[in-house]
């Protein structure tokens, strides 16, 4: 097994640019001005109960000014919204932190909405019953985390 072949069966997941695109996809039907913001793949923390793979997740958008998160859920396997999109900004920011025991973040909004989740560089998403895929998000990753440390100061 490799960070490349996780099933161990000596060929490279499949994913990249067009997964990233129908990520966007998802993103931009759901978000008004959608073009402003930037995204990142999150998974949802659940403590014991995430696998290799994640079958639903965030689309999350961020952007700096004003400095705010769309947090939009997906369903993979269809690859479409599976949710009501959440906006987060100065105005309803109840608390943002970011866990040290494994880095996860979480905000939570002053209507009682708390997300937590991570975000990896290199996520396997489970697009389909036996269809993983490798999405790489490096370098939105390191932006994403110089965004956070940012609204986390903010709140």
């Amino acid at each position: 097994m490799t960070p490349d072949d996780p099933s161990g069966t000596g060929r490279p997941l499949p994913g990249g640019q067009g997964l990233k695109n129908a990520l966007r996809r998802v993103f931009d039907g759901q978000i008004p001005n959608y073009g402003d913001y930037n995204l990142v793949f999150a998974a949802p923390y659940a403590r014991g109960s995430e696998g290799p793979t994640y079958p639903i997740g965030y689309v999350v958008g961020y952007r700096w000014k004003p400095a705010e998160l769309m947090i939009a859920p997906v369903d993979l396997a269809a690859i479409r919204g599976a949710g009501v999109p959440v906006e987060i900004n100065m105005t309803n920011l109840a608390h943002a932190l970011q866990w040290v025991e494994d880095g996860s973040y979480e905000v939570g909004t002053s209507t009682g909405r708390v997300f937590r989740f991570g975000v990896s560089a290199d996520p396997v998403l489970d697009v389909g019953p036996g269809t993983p895929m490798r999405l790489t998000q490096d370098d939105d990753l390191v932006d994403f985390d110089s965004f956070m440390d940012a609204f986390i100061a903010m709140a």
